[in-house]
């Protein structure tokens, strides 16, 4: 079966054409995400990232005044593909066709996807925001534009929702795809029901709670 336009492949990374030293920087950030994941902040040293990214680490200090710059550009590199990635995924054009159950199954699946191709993509923002709190409200601000935007793809459909009320409803259903989604990559919910179900089974039950709540006319069942 052929993949409906929906369902294209949406990425994080926004490399496009670069230079040789926009490569190294990429590759010294990627190098920091995945060891600051793998073995924490303060244990990582810039001789391991300019090891990991196979490069000097004259290189390193060259692009980065320290490691703390390194965590900062981390940061501003996660919210760039944050907000790319967005845009993208929510432009109208993509779900010409789509119904309100299409909409939240690919965001759903996405973000399962993207939690595990990036696992390092938290940690490295967290740790910026530990190093200056000050950043802590950039992340939830982008989240509730993008909120907005799905929102405003359910509402379009509002003929599909059999609530007396879709435009709490459609604030609802995501607010709770939102929440089940943050508890099953939390670390300290792995012991949960959550944990017992694999990515389809647990997609097919936050789709079912939302397309209850919601009271959809269309679910894509038939």
């Amino acid at each position: 079966m052929a993949k409906r336009p929906w369902q294209s492949d949406l990425h994080w990374r926004r490399d496009g054409q670069q230079d040789r030293a926009h490569k190294t920087q990429s590759r010294v950030l990627d190098a920091a995400e995945t060891l600051f994941f793998e073995q924490g902040y303060e244990a990582t040293s810039v001789n391991n990232v300019a090891k990991r990214a196979k490069c000097s680490i004259g290189s390193v200090y060259h692009h980065f005044k320290d490691k703390k710059a390194i965590a900062f550009a981390l940061f501003d590199r996660m919210m760039a593909d944050f907000e790319a990635t967005a845009k993208e995924a929510v432009a109208p054009e993509r779900w010409e066709g789509a119904s309100i159950i299409d909409i939240l199954r690919g965001f759903v699946e996405f973000t399962l996807i993207n939690n595990k191709d990036r696992p390092g993509f938290k940690t490295a923002a967290l740790e910026a925001v530990r190093l200056d709190p000050a950043l802590a409200g950039s992340f939830p601000k982008q989240q509730r534009q993008l909120n907005r935007a799905l929102q405003s793809l359910i509402l379009a459909r509002r003929t599909e929702i059999g609530h007396p009320d879709p435009e709490f409803a459609s604030g609802y259903a995501l607010d709770l795809l939102i929440a089940l989604l943050r508890a099953r990559r939390d670390p300290d919910l792995q012991q949960s029901q959550l944990s017992k179900l694999s990515d389809k089974q647990f997609t097919e039950q936050v789709l079912a709670l939302a397309a209850s709540f919601l009271r959809l006319q269309n679910t894509g069942k038939d």
